[in-house]
């Protein structure tokens, strides 16, 4: 009852609390700490805090539910140098991007060919992947089976795959196919993989990344109106 009662409460700023809506409703929801002044929610799926609070005064004791060395997502930025200060770290921010609507984006003309790829192509995407550096992102989504392959006259073209915390993205597209729509196709089927799980499609966009950005106001896409903090 206490999860319904939250979930109701966060739906107030959906776009902004999705990643904490979606934890909930996949089943991976833990109320570590929650009063009136704020909430502090583990999810048992991959091991990330999440903190929302209306208090500054919540902070300190929340900090010290957490476990050491473990995520921390705050979504408030006046929370944010107070809670840096005290993890001597400094944050990632993102917009959430938020899918609303009950079907896929639309199609832009021709699409390539859209599969979904398994363990078998870890060795094929990992140089496309931050230089192979995060093997282990690309392992996790292909183990999972939520990582789709765009492909033209049979090559491979792109990727898109699904993080352990819930939002898509990962996505990657080769270079001599960029500029064809790729990156379109691949997160206009990722939303509509996600939508067939009966779950909110939704990513992380950097503030700065104005292609991105750009991206998903072409695929209709709602911004958060704040930003989320990652401090790991």
């Amino acid at each position: 009852m206490e999860l319904e009662t939250l979930r109701k409460e966060l739906e107030q700023d959906k776009l902004t609390h999705v990643d904490m809506i979606d934890c909930i409703d996949r089943g991976f929801a833990q109320i570590v700490k929650m009063d009136s002044r704020g909430v502090l929610l583990y999810n048992t799926g991959c091991d990330v805090y999440h903190l929302t609070a209306r208090e500054p005064a919540f902070v300190q004791e929340a900090l010290e539910e957490c476990r050491k060395g473990t995520i921390l997502v705050c979504h408030q930025d006046f929370l944010v140098e107070e809670i840096g200060q005290k993890l001597g770290l400094q944050p990632l921010e993102f917009y959430h991007g938020v899918y609303t609507k009950p079907q896929m984006p639309p199609a832009r003309g021709e699409e390539p060919e859209i599969r979904q790829l398994d363990i078998g192509w870890l060795d094929a995407l990992n140089p496309y992947y931050y230089d192979g550096s995060e093997e282990n992102v690309l392992r996790t989504a292909l183990e999972r089976g939520e990582m789709l392959g765009a492909f033209i006259d049979g090559k491979l073209a792109g990727f898109i795959g699904c993080h352990q915390e819930g939002t898509y993205g990962i996505l990657s597209v080769v270079p001599e196919f960029r500029r064809r729509g790729v990156g379109y196709a691949l997160e206009r089927h990722i939303i509509g993989f996600v939508l067939e799980q009966g779950r909110i499609p939704y990513c992380q966009v950097r503030p700065d990344n104005k292609a991105s950005l750009s991206l998903q106001n072409k695929l209709g896409l709602e911004l958060s109106p704040h930003t989320v903090y990652w401090f790991f």
